[in-house]
């Protein structure tokens, strides 16, 4: 009787730690991983970079049998651009799911928005790995780190 309690409660230390070795080895599925980098790795990569105060925010549907492919459509008034040409008002778009690296905006707050696509119908793409932040955090870095290999330039985005 002694024996089986034992054996009992080693089993049930057992699954509890399994437990809680898997919770803490794995993460949610999807999740956002983005490749380290300095924000003058960043800003090279970016197309358009800018800050912008946060106007308006509206989420576009797009296909509802494709999972994933809602957005955040953000307008933005431009400020002071760095990098690239775009309009006084553009539209910022990011993915909803935080798992496909989508960011979250507010409304009012002014942001350093790193950004890809071509700006000429209005809207530009960001996303958590492009480094977009609030721009109380001051100008962009655009200076690469000494032996960086980035050997892309300026003007071209990296996909």
């Amino acid at each position: 009787m002694a024996r089986s309690r034992l054996l009992a409660h080693a089993a049930g230390a057992l699954v509890t730690t399994a437990v809680l070795l898997t919770a803490v080895f794995t993460g949610p599925a999807g999740a956002c991983s983005c490749v380290p980098s300095t924000e003058g790795e960043r800003f090279h990569r970016a197309t358009h970079v800018f800050t912008g105060t946060v106007v308006a925010s509206a989420v576009e549907e797009n296909d509802p049998s494709t999972v994933g492919d809602d957005r955040y459509r953000y307008r933005v008034q431009v400020g002071v651009e760095h990098k690239g040409d775009v309009p006084p008002m553009v539209d910022v778009l990011t993915s909803i799911h935080g798992g496909t690296c989508g960011i979250t905006l507010s409304a009012n707050a002014e942001y350093l928005v790193f950004a890809s696509g071509d700006s000429a119908d209005a809207r530009v793409e960001t996303g958590y790995c492009g480094g977009t932040r609030l721009a109380s955090g001051g100008p962009p870095v655009t200076t690469l780190p000494t032996g960086s290999t980035t050997t892309t330039p300026c003007a071209t985005p990296v996909p």
